[in-house]
């Protein structure tokens, strides 16, 4: 059946949703504004031969400037693919004739510098005020060719509107015309773009901006290809970066990554020391080949295409690219590989298109009818308004995990602690030996990601199962168990212990009780106490310690008794902006509240950009924020009649209502004590 399908001709950009099928219709257009503008007097001068020998002699600036754009205009160092993967060698061909042409089934990389937008205004500087102008104005018309073409839309409208705010403004204009080289980027990378076009277009500010873009975009593809599709190879943003270093040949990171990630180069120093030493590139291209097909396979192949197009970003970024460096080799990541795992789903499609389109129909036919009869039997929309149920899981802890936003690896780990609890249980009633391990665990991750809430979750789901008396909690750090004088930490550490007996004792950063380079602190005698009193009440209280990744690596290696006392490790992932969008939804849900789209745009916009720093709260962050919304929504209705008030008012919130937390500073939500 294959060979009787003609495939279109598409253009695969890697970043995009999926291919896009070039009109034919759409490519004459183009062709024939670039005839146009050849064919017109009024044009800006043609070419120097001499000093483009690609292209035949005539050629006007207009042509050259679109060939320069077209690939650019679909992205910040796109990857494109397909019969239109050269795409501006195939729009251009009347005028351009390059000793070689992409032939096969290949793909190529675009790389340009971030004022690539302003080239032709470039070469215009030696002309006169005319022919500058001139450079402006066909500067907008090339970009504008593309603004109904799909993969290039979102950046050429962006760019177009700029392009037309510098023409109606006067003192814009003349900046362009009469001003320095240097003026007018400054101008294109602080004032020229609005936010909503920066977002698009983030390389105009500048490489810094460009460089954060593209390590954001890796962490934030990364954690949403993970939460749908979990690999056992993949780890966090740290690990990923760490990978992509070293698979580029280097060997530490690059001074200008370091000064964009801030506090997170601390987790990406301590991934590569962990990896270097086995990293071996062909083995991380092998993982990286498996989780992609395995996430083509389940239908996220949107997702592997992002994860491909951000990783790809990030390797020229690293190698060097853009500064005239060499290429990678071998390619990072294996894009051939993706493209060849992509195109054979795309013809799979193809080949099902004819029954997948009878099915639809099928389908919306069926639709009517139970619509139809639906109509009939309800007699029309009902009056009285039902609002949703306010979220309640205090009966059911595992469905209020499987609610929580992310952690899917950590939900993973205690389903299987579950398990393990459940068939021992059941070996014990059949006279069985049980085999039991400690269920003391080390939590490790940034400030906000749940930590305490999954251990509260634990005790409860231990304490339904039978294993923990009360099922409670109790929330510590160095202060509630570290005396100021001599002898005074032992009973304090040993009361807290005493009171969490049939729970869960919680030891937020424990790191805190092993400081460096300070021998005979008082933290070690805690230590030491919680040890014996694990070992005297083994089957009375779980002890978790939590903390950051290094920090806590430090504390365990600390005292030789830690580590086997404490068999299990969970490690907490932070959120990207979608998840923590995510958790203000649900503590809304939880909460009663009700909202729309608007105010979830409204969060989107309250949450810091990323890279958040290491100490950033994360979802912490997130329930002020909720927190304060909801007293601003208390503040606004009180100017109504209490009396008029309807549930709706009582639980709706708006956009107004949303507004940065005021009621604590910005490092307050970092250093709140544990639970708080």
């Amino acid at each position: 059946m294959a060979d009787e399908i003609r495939a279109p001709r598409v253009l695969d950009v890697l970043a995009a949703e999926e291919p896009w099928e070039v009109p034919a219709e759409w490519t004459a257009r183009v062709r024939g504004q670039l005839r146009a503008w050849a064919e017109d007097p009024e044009a800006l001068k043609p070419l120097r031969a001499e000093a483009f020998p690609d292209f035949v002699k005539g050629t006007p600036a207009a042509v050259w400037f679109t060939h320069q754009i077209a690939p650019l205009l679909t992205g910040w160092i796109p990857v494109l693919h397909g019969e239109y993967a050269d795409l501006s060698t195939e729009l251009t061909r009347e005028f351009y004739r390059p000793p070689a042409r992409l032939g096969g089934n290949g793909h190529v990389i675009y790389t340009a510098p971030t004022d690539w937008h302003l080239q032709a205004i470039a070469g215009a500087r030696g002309f006169r005020e005319h022919g500058r102008r001139q450079a402006l104005k066909l500067s907008r018309d090339a970009v504008a060719l593309f603004v109904d073409a799909p993969p290039m839309a979102a950046r050429s409208q962006a760019l177009t509107a700029a392009f037309d705010r510098v023409l109606a403004d006067k003192e814009a204009t003349e900046l362009h015309i009469t001003g320095e080289y240097d003026e007018i980027v400054k101008y294109w990378r602080t004032e020229a773009l609005k936010d909503r076009e920066r977002a698009v277009l983030p390389e105009l500010a500048g490489p810094s901006a460009a460089l954060r873009y593209s390590l954001n975009s890796v962490r934030d593809t990364h954690a949403r290809l993970l939460m749908v599709s979990p690999d056992e190879y993949a780890g966090d943003f740290a690990q990923v970066l760490a990978e992509l270093i070293l698979a580029s040949g280097l060997r530490g990171i690059p001074q200008s990554v370091a000064n964009v990630l801030g506090d997170t180069t601390i987790d990406i120093h301590k991934a590569m020391e962990d990896i270097h030493a086995t990293f071996k590139l062909q083995t991380w291209h092998g993982h990286v080949n498996q989780w992609m097909a395995r996430a083509i396979r389940n239908g996220q192949s949107g997702l592997a295409r992002s994860w491909g197009a951000s990783a790809a970003r990030v390797g020229v970024h690293l190698s060097g690219v853009l500064s005239k460096g060499p290429w990678p080799e071998a390619e990072v990541p294996d894009l051939t590989t993706l493209f060849r795992m992509l195109d054979r789903e795309r013809w799979s499609t193809l080949e099902n298109a004819a029954a997948a389109d009878q099915e639809a129909s099928l389908s919306a036919a069926w639709k009517g009818v139970k619509d139809d009869e639906a109509a009939k039997a309800g007699g029309g929309a009902r009056d009285d308004e039902e609002l949703p149920d306010v979220l309640d899981f205090s009966d059911n802890p595992l469905a209020e995990l499987d609610s929580l936003i992310g952690l899917e690896s950590v939900k993973d780990a205690v389903r299987r602690m579950v398990a393990e609890v459940k068939t021992n249980l059941r070996r014990t009633e059949l006279g069985l030996p049980s085999h039991e391990r400690a269920r003391h665990m080390v939590f490790v991750g940034k400030p906000g990601t749940a930590k305490t809430t999954i251990a509260r979750l634990l005790s409860r789901i231990y304490h339904q199962l039978g294993v923990l008396e009360k099922g409670h909690v109790v929330e510590v750090d160095r202060s509630d168990l570290v005396g100021a004088g001599l002898g005074s930490t032992a009973p304090m550490t040993a009361a807290k212990f005493r009171e969490a007996l049939g729970g869960v004792l919680f030891i937020d950063e424990a790191y805190s009780l092993t400081p460096e380079n300070t021998p005979g602190d008082y933290g070690l005698e805690a230590v030491a106490t919680i040890l014996k009193m694990m070992e005297d009440h083994r089957n009375d209280c779980i002890v978790i310690v939590a903390g950051y990744h290094r920090e806590m690596q430090r504390f365990m290696e600390s005292n030789t008794g830690l580590q086997s006392r404490f068999p299990k490790l969970l490690s907490f992932s932070e959120y990207d902006t979608d998840q923590l969008v995510q958790i203000f939804e649900l503590q809304a849900r939880q909460k009663g509240m009700i909202y729309g789209e608007e105010v979830l745009d409204k969060v989107r916009t309250v949450i810091p950009p990323a890279p958040r720093g290491h100490s950033f709260g994360n979802g912490r962050f997130i329930r002020n924020v909720l927190e304060e919304a909801v007293s601003n929504q208390a503040t606004r209705l009180s100017a109504s009649d209490p009396d008029k008030l309807t549930e709706r008012d009582l639980r709706e919130l708006i956009p107004a209502d949303v507004r940065p937390p005021t009621s604590m500073r910005a490092e307050d939500y970092l250093l709140q004590k544990p639970g708080t």
